[in-house]
């Protein structure tokens, strides 16, 4: 959860890869299946994303947050995922 708070502050313009856009996609269809009040724009989420996968020492955070968000099946797992 920490993670996608942290991904949605931040923001960039860049296009989204497929792995950032697959991860802000599933998180966003959590939020909205949970009816969560968490403030979540999935473009910034994306963009936030990219920004982490740009530097090389958040690669890996950023893969094993997509093997989280992808693996889960339960949206409250899903939006706990670090």
């Amino acid at each position: 959860m920490r993670w996608f708070v942290l991904v949605t502050l931040l923001g960039c313009t860049q296009p989204g890869s497929k792995t950032c856009i697959d991860i802000c996609a599933r998180e966003s269809d959590c939020i909205n299946a949970t009816k969560a009040e968490i403030p979540f724009d999935e473009k910034e989420c994306v963009s936030a994303c990219e920004v982490l996968r740009a530097d090389q020492q958040n690669v890996a955070k950023v893969e094993a947050h997509k093997e989280c968000v992808m693996k889960n099946a339960s949206c409250a797992a899903v939006l706990e995922c670090p």
